[in-house]
């Protein structure tokens, strides 16, 4: 894995990445959820399996482009609503018309951010303290919830689990609440991948909590758009979403289980011409042995599958398009994965290698350069390191060996020292 690259499901920055998993929502990935739920006919019945057995997929085929006339949508979601009941509830003051802030824990909070995805929409205020306020819908993860108004006062059952984080003198503090608390939350419309909305939401207990105004909510991840899977999306769920789909496309009826998601990443700079992906799934059909396949991404306007790596091909070996020989750090990490690659294939040719991480370090004034690799022979094997020395010449940056375990490379003076 190299720089550029992303391997978190919450694109949130750090902070909120870790008050996202210290929320316990037990948070599925986006094909996970689309194999647990799905409406099975027109009864309304819905179809609940588990990945730690043999799954029959076969359903899942309704929820992809081209499945046939007998297509089942995603669930919709219910026409009677907390809206529904909004008129018989007490109504909350007007929700003021600038953007949403107040306090928490009676400190001043004011969010410079606020995303939505997975269902959890998000508000973070990066200043300290340190404050992210979670509210996970009561709508399918995969839908935007454009026009919705949702009205809790109080909050009884089936009310969204908001969730309350705080860095305070460099601890942790976390505290949820599933009901007794006042909501009311109305989205508007979509525009360049955001929701408008206003909130107003108000926390029991003795320490104030308390903020209300408008949003414009940053929207991440994998959805549904009209009923059809958004590829533009940028997440590792369309990815999943899409080997899922490959993986079915030849016997849909075929029972396959997920051992394992992992590798999962893809580019991030929206302005990047060639955006690229990854991941690697290991799967099992009915009572078969393991299997492994190696997905690589592609996308222009969508995210598609661009090729299939062998369990002893290397990713960074095999870009979109090779970078230039100029073009460190990029091509510091290619050549040492192609070296990497060449180089395992002889000494462990009926080896596959897996978790490649590639960290590249280099100066143009000393003209010299290392790529440091660790990767495996066995998925759960131990790590082994290694590293390739480059020098910067006329043409470009060029490989000149891999090192010994006992050197090192001071790239600020040029040098190879002992370790």
């Amino acid at each position: 894995m190299i720089g550029g690259w992303r391997q978190a499901y919450y694109p949130l920055g750090s902070f909120l990445l870790r008050q996202v998993n210290n929320v316990s929502l037990d948070k599925k990935s986006v094909v996970q959820i689309v194999i647990l739920l799905a409406l099975v006919g027109g009864a309304g019945v819905v179809y609940l399996t588990s990945q730690e057995g043999g799954l029959n997929l076969s359903f899942i085929t309704d929820l992809l482009p081209g499945a046939g006339d007998n297509k089942t949508e995603p669930p919709a979601p219910s026409k009677t609503s907390a809206a529904s009941t909004a008129s018989s509830q007490p109504q909350p003051p007007p929700i003021p018309a600038q953007p949403a802030k107040g306090q928490v824990g009676g400190s001043p909070f004011e969010p410079d951010s606020v995303v939505l995805e997975g269902g959890v929409l998000a508000f973070v205020q990066s200043k300290e303290p340190q404050t992210a306020v979670l509210i996970r819908l009561v709508t399918p993860a995969w839908e935007t919830p454009i026009g919705k108004r949702f009205n809790y006062a109080p909050a009884g059952a089936n009310a969204p689990l908001v969730t309350v984080n705080r860095m305070l003198q460099g601890e942790m503090k976390q505290q949820s609440y599933g009901d007794k608390y006042t909501l009311v939350l109305e989205f508007d419309q979509e525009k360049d991948h955001k929701l408008a909305g206003k909130l107003q939401l108000t926390l029991p207990g003795e320490a104030k909590t308390s903020f209300a105004g408008t949003f414009g909510a940053e929207i991440k991840g994998f959805r549904f758009v009209d009923g059809k899977p958004d590829l533009t999306s940028d997440s590792t769920d369309t990815l999943e979403y899409l080997a899922l789909k490959d993986l079915l496309k030849d016997d849909p009826d075929k029972k396959i289980e997920i051992v394992s998601l992992r590798d999962g990443r893809y580019s991030t700079d929206a302005a990047e011409k060639n955006r690229a992906g990854y991941l690697e799934v290991e799967y099992r059909v009915g009572q078969g042995a393991s299997e492994i396949m190696r997905y690589q991404f592609a996308k222009d306007s969508e995210w598609k599958v661009r090729d299939k790596l062998k369990p002893n091909q290397i990713d960074e070996a095999h870009p979109v398009a090779a970078p230039g020989l100029k073009e460190a750090p990029a091509v510091l990490a290619y050549l040492a994965a192609k070296q990497l690659e060449a180089s395992l294939g002889k000494k462990s040719p009926n080896k596959g290698v897996y978790s490649v991480n590639l960290l590249t370090r280099h100066s143009v004034k000393t003209k010299t350069g290392v790529t440091e690799a660790s990767y495996k022979l066995d998925p759960s094997g131990q790590p082994i390191k290694t590293a390739y020395l480059f020098h910067l010449k006329q043409n470009g940056w060029a490989l000149e060996r891999e090192l010994s375990a006992k050197e090192k490379v001071n790239v600020d003076t040029g040098k190879i020292e002992k370790r």
